[in-house]
């Protein structure tokens, strides 16, 4: 049997199950743990525009905390790790075993034993003797070259060890990954769990998915951790070996449906969605959200733009990547969460040179009230000036919001 969900329950259920509602007051270590817990990845990106990607979603659902929480956890206590969940994300350890499968370190070991692989396996030896190390301190680094977004052989190896498992990230120098030998990064709980088969391991990541996206399609569900992707399908071997091999058939269709046989996916309709919805046993929609965020371009709540156009009605899109002449809403843009839904957008920067938050440009998403939108978001602005230690607020003109968010932080 089917479940139905109106449109507004879809949305409240969505909000919810991604961490967004009260905050508390003094946001701690132990608030961002459970969040981490509850959304499961927080993507890294190395856009640094406003603040580090993966720093903002915290800020998003709690409020200003220490941006060193993120790092503790990660690189200190090693409660998060870096690897690849819905893209290059920190993900909670206890996910470690079940993206095992994702790492093929037993093919990696067979191919450094070749001639071909001798390369690999000295940048192995090298991390094992003199790790953490950057790609710029193996004993034999490599020349930038212009394929692989200009990685050297050393940084390609290491990379290729990290897709493994045989290498870990043991913290950043800057923004740069410092490698180690995964045994001195990983906690030997995770390391010894034993990891479920392939098909089962996938299976779990969509249940995980479908429970923090709240309701979902089958491609929602299943792309919260890009499970069965390109990346889940890629044939064996290094990346430069491959000569044209083809990926394998993609399985997700099968998975999803052996998940509803089994009962831990609920099959549901969403007022309006054409497709077939999901949801995790034990959804309960609330029959309020109070929540008010910025929602950063790579947000988990924002990774699936077909997904935010059926359940907030905005089309929603990065534009880094597009000229800036052909820039509708901005080069960093994050919609506005107020309630229930997406009621406008902003670009933001932080000029830290200033000290000033910019708000390049700010839109007002149809049939929503100016002066009620500008007031929230100047609110949130101020906590998100305070969050950086920058000393005022700067409000463009573009965009119909602009002036009524000029006259609201004044």
């Amino acid at each position: 049997m089917s479940i139905t969900l109106s449109l507004a329950e879809a949305r409240r259920l969505a909000i919810a199950s991604q961490g967004f509602g009260g905050r508390p007051a003094k946001p701690t270590l132990d608030h961002v743990r459970k969040l981490a817990n509850t959304i499961h990845a927080f993507q890294i990106d190395s856009v640094n525009v406003l603040a580090r990607a993966h720093y903002v979603p915290a800020f998003a659902r709690l409020g200003p905390y220490k941006t060193s929480i993120i790092d503790t956890l990660a690189y200190q206590r090693r409660e998060l790790f870096e690897y690849w969940g819905h893209a290059a994300c920190l993900l909670p350890v206890s996910l470690y075993p079940i993206v095992r499968y994702r790492m093929r370190g037993d093919e990696a070991r067979e191919y450094m034993q070749t001639e071909r692989g001798a390369g690999l396996a000295r940048a192995y030896a090298d991390v094992a003797e003199r790790g953490p190390l950057t790609a710029a301190e193996l004993t034999e680094p490599g020349q930038r070259a212009g394929k692989w977004w200009g990685w050297g052989d050393g940084k390609a190896r290491l990379e290729y060890l990290y897709d493994a498992g045989l290498v870990a990230i043991a913290g950043r120098r800057g923004f740069e990954r410092m490698y180690d030998s995964t045994e001195r990064v990983i906690p030997r709980s995770a390391l010894e769990a034993p990891a479920p088969p392939r098909d089962e391991a996938k299976k779990q990541l969509i249940c995980l998915g479908a429970a923090a996206y709240g309701v979902g399609t089958l491609k929602d569900v299943v792309n919260y951790f890009n499970v069965d992707d390109w990346r889940d399908r890629l044939p064996a071997g290094p990346w430069w070996e491959r000569n044209g091999e083809r990926r394998s058939k993609s399985v997700a269709k099968r998975l999803v449906a052996e998940l509803v046989e089994e009962g831990r996916l609920l099959p549901a309709s969403v007022e309006g969605w054409s497709e077939p919805a999901y949801l995790a046993p034990g959804a309960r929609v609330p029959p309020k959200v109070d929540a008010r965020a910025l929602v950063a371009p790579f947000d988990s709540l924002v990774w699936e733009r077909d997904r935010i156009d059926r359940l907030f009605g905005m089309k929603y899109s990065i534009e880094i990547y597009t000229p800036e002449a052909k820039r509708v809403y901005g080069y960093y843009v994050f919609p506005f969460l107020l309630g229930d839904t997406l009621v406008g957008r902003c670009d933001l920067k932080a000029d830290r040179q200033r000290k000033v938050l910019m708000v390049r440009t700010a839109h007002l998403e149809p049939g929503q009230n100016a002066v009620r939108v500008a007031r929230a978001l100047a609110d949130e602005l101020e906590l998100v000036r305070t969050w950086l230690e920058l000393d005022r607020i700067e409000v463009g003109r573009r965009g119909k919001l602009a002036a009524s968010l000029r006259k609201a932080v004044r």
